[in-house]
Protein backbone atom coordinates (compact mmCIF):
# COMPACT_ATOMS: atom_id res chain seq x y z
CA UNK A 1 0.00 0.00 0.00
CA UNK A 2 1.31 3.52 -0.81
CA UNK A 3 1.26 6.57 0.85
CA UNK A 4 -0.06 8.34 -1.91
CA UNK A 5 -3.51 7.49 -3.34
CA UNK A 6 -3.47 8.11 -6.92
CA UNK A 7 -3.00 6.12 -10.04
CA UNK A 8 -1.65 7.91 -13.34
CA UNK A 9 -0.91 6.75 -16.89
CA UNK A 10 2.13 8.18 -18.59
CA UNK A 11 2.66 7.61 -22.51
CA UNK A 12 5.69 7.75 -24.02
CA UNK A 13 5.07 8.59 -27.86
CA UNK A 14 7.60 7.60 -30.73
CA UNK A 15 7.81 8.58 -34.05
CA UNK A 16 9.44 6.55 -36.30
CA UNK A 17 9.87 5.52 -40.13
CA UNK A 18 9.62 1.56 -40.68
CA UNK A 19 10.95 -0.37 -43.51
CA UNK A 20 8.83 0.82 -46.18
CA UNK A 21 9.49 4.53 -45.23
CA UNK A 22 6.03 5.32 -43.50
CA UNK A 23 5.60 7.08 -40.28
CA UNK A 24 4.50 5.00 -37.15
CA UNK A 25 3.82 6.11 -33.76
CA UNK A 26 3.54 4.02 -31.17
CA UNK A 27 2.49 4.40 -27.64
CA UNK A 28 4.24 3.26 -24.74
CA UNK A 29 1.74 3.00 -21.53
CA UNK A 30 2.74 3.14 -18.28
CA UNK A 31 0.59 2.65 -15.37
CA UNK A 32 1.84 3.93 -12.11
CA UNK A 33 0.30 3.60 -9.06
CA UNK A 34 0.92 5.37 -6.21
CA UNK A 35 1.70 8.95 -7.05
CA UNK A 36 0.46 12.54 -5.58
CA UNK A 37 -1.32 14.15 -8.38
CA UNK A 38 -2.34 18.02 -7.31
CA UNK A 39 -4.15 20.05 -9.71
CA UNK A 40 -4.26 23.76 -9.77
CA UNK A 41 -6.39 24.78 -12.00
CA UNK A 42 -8.10 27.82 -10.09
CA UNK A 43 -5.21 29.18 -8.55
CA UNK A 44 -3.44 29.26 -12.37
CA UNK A 45 -6.44 30.77 -13.60
CA UNK A 46 -6.00 33.45 -10.95
CA UNK A 47 -2.75 34.31 -11.75
CA UNK A 48 -2.19 34.34 -15.39
CA UNK A 49 -6.10 35.03 -16.29
CA UNK A 50 -6.45 31.91 -18.73
CA UNK A 51 -9.12 29.56 -18.62
CA UNK A 52 -7.11 26.98 -20.25
CA UNK A 53 -4.28 27.18 -18.46
CA UNK A 54 -4.39 23.99 -16.38
CA UNK A 55 -1.34 23.02 -14.53
CA UNK A 56 -0.58 20.26 -12.42
CA UNK A 57 2.38 18.64 -10.29
CA UNK A 58 2.64 15.03 -10.26
CA UNK A 59 4.88 13.21 -7.32
CA UNK A 60 6.37 10.39 -8.12
CA UNK A 61 8.37 7.79 -5.81
CA UNK A 62 11.30 6.42 -7.34
CA UNK A 63 9.79 3.18 -5.87
CA UNK A 64 6.69 3.28 -7.63
CA UNK A 65 4.68 0.33 -8.80
CA UNK A 66 4.89 0.47 -12.64
CA UNK A 67 3.42 -1.70 -14.98
CA UNK A 68 2.58 -2.33 -18.93
CA UNK A 69 -0.78 -1.03 -19.74
CA UNK A 70 -1.06 -3.44 -22.74
CA UNK A 71 0.89 -7.03 -20.96
CA UNK A 72 0.71 -5.93 -17.46
CA UNK A 73 4.37 -6.84 -16.82
CA UNK A 74 6.13 -4.81 -14.24
CA UNK A 75 8.66 -1.90 -15.95
CA UNK A 76 11.45 -0.48 -14.86
CA UNK A 77 12.43 3.51 -15.00
CA UNK A 78 14.98 4.79 -17.82
CA UNK A 79 16.37 7.79 -17.85
CA UNK A 80 14.78 9.89 -20.84
CA UNK A 81 18.42 9.97 -23.65
CA UNK A 82 18.87 6.19 -22.71
CA UNK A 83 15.03 5.16 -23.37
CA UNK A 84 14.51 7.15 -26.70
CA UNK A 85 17.55 5.38 -28.13
CA UNK A 86 17.21 1.79 -27.18
CA UNK A 87 15.26 -0.16 -29.99
CA UNK A 88 13.78 -2.15 -27.61
CA UNK A 89 11.35 -0.21 -25.20
CA UNK A 90 9.27 -2.75 -23.73
CA UNK A 91 9.58 -3.44 -19.67
CA UNK A 92 10.79 0.50 -19.53
CA UNK A 93 8.99 3.90 -19.27
CA UNK A 94 10.62 7.32 -19.11
CA UNK A 95 9.99 10.74 -17.93
CA UNK A 96 11.20 13.54 -20.79
CA UNK A 97 9.67 16.82 -21.25
CA UNK A 98 10.34 16.87 -24.80
CA UNK A 99 6.40 16.86 -26.04
CA UNK A 100 6.64 13.16 -26.65
CA UNK A 101 5.51 12.12 -22.85
CA UNK A 102 2.55 12.85 -21.36
CA UNK A 103 0.18 11.64 -18.36
CA UNK A 104 -3.74 11.02 -17.50
CA UNK A 105 -5.16 10.69 -14.11
CA UNK A 106 -6.21 7.18 -13.77
CA UNK A 107 -5.81 3.99 -15.99
CA UNK A 108 -6.30 4.97 -19.47
CA UNK A 109 -4.99 2.48 -22.14
CA UNK A 110 -5.67 4.14 -25.78
CA UNK A 111 -2.77 2.05 -27.53
CA UNK A 112 -3.73 3.11 -30.96
CA UNK A 113 -4.83 6.50 -30.15
CA UNK A 114 -2.57 9.86 -30.62
CA UNK A 115 -2.81 12.58 -27.76
CA UNK A 116 -5.38 14.30 -29.82
CA UNK A 117 -8.31 11.99 -29.49
CA UNK A 118 -7.29 11.16 -26.11
CA UNK A 119 -7.31 15.02 -24.93
CA UNK A 120 -10.83 15.36 -26.40
CA UNK A 121 -11.59 11.97 -24.79
CA UNK A 122 -10.86 12.26 -21.50
CA UNK A 123 -10.35 15.08 -18.63
CA UNK A 124 -6.92 15.63 -16.94
CA UNK A 125 -4.25 15.14 -19.54
CA UNK A 126 -0.81 17.20 -19.41
CA UNK A 127 2.13 16.81 -21.37
CA UNK A 128 5.25 17.04 -18.92
CA UNK A 129 6.74 20.39 -18.96
CA UNK A 130 9.08 20.30 -16.06
CA UNK A 131 11.08 17.30 -14.35
CA UNK A 132 13.12 17.52 -11.10
CA UNK A 133 14.76 14.51 -9.68
CA UNK A 134 14.83 14.81 -5.93
CA UNK A 135 17.25 12.43 -5.01
CA UNK A 136 18.44 12.72 -1.62
CA UNK A 137 16.28 12.23 2.11
CA UNK A 138 13.69 9.91 2.70
CA UNK A 139 11.57 10.13 -0.16
CA UNK A 140 12.99 10.16 -3.45
CA UNK A 141 10.90 10.88 -5.82
CA UNK A 142 10.60 12.78 -9.54
CA UNK A 143 8.55 16.01 -9.48
CA UNK A 144 7.08 16.50 -12.25
CA UNK A 145 4.92 19.72 -13.99
CA UNK A 146 2.49 19.47 -16.71
CA UNK A 147 -0.05 21.40 -18.77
Amino acid sequence: MSMFPHTVTVYNVSNETNDFFEDVTTNHITILRGVLMDASKAANVRTSGLEGADAVNLYIPFSVEAIDGITGELKQYMPPIEFWRTDDKMGFWTLSDGGNTFFIKGEVVEQDASVQLIEMAYDHVYNVTKIDEKDFGGLQHWEIGGN
